[in-house]
């Protein structure tokens, strides 16, 4: 069992929302849902070509209390990184912790 003092780092969830302008184009933005506690852990980062230019990957495993609303496509704000969640890992209704995979944002430097 994961003992709570480990959830360390503030995080800021968002939810995605699509509403249509004024000129019938869709407009695409995120609503902040809740800020919690939870750890963030890197796993080992990949590269690879695309369309000919060096593209890097860094996932992120996030442990934070359980919650039933969090899924694929929210955006978790960390310490002036936008995270995309790719994943929800499954878990039972007994679980006291959740873990969700996420990626840094394309084009967010992190805040450097």
């Amino acid at each position: 069992m994961r003992a709570a003092g480990t959830l360390n780092e503030p995080l800021l969830l968002l939810r995605p929302e699509t509403t249509h302008g004024t000129d019938g184009s869709i407009i695409r933005s995120y609503q902040q849902v809740a800020m919690v506690w939870g750890q963030v852990e890197a796993s080992s980062g990949t590269e690879a070509t695309t369309a000919g230019r060096i593209a890097s990957s860094y996932p992120l495993t996030i442990t934070l209390r359980r919650r039933t609303d969090v899924a694929e496509g929210w955006r978790v704000e960390r310490d002036g990184q936008s995270l995309r969640v790719n994943a929800v890992l499954p878990n039972s209704e007994q679980d006291a912790f959740m873990q969700i995979l996420c990626e840094q944002e394309e084009g967010d430097d992190g805040g450097a």
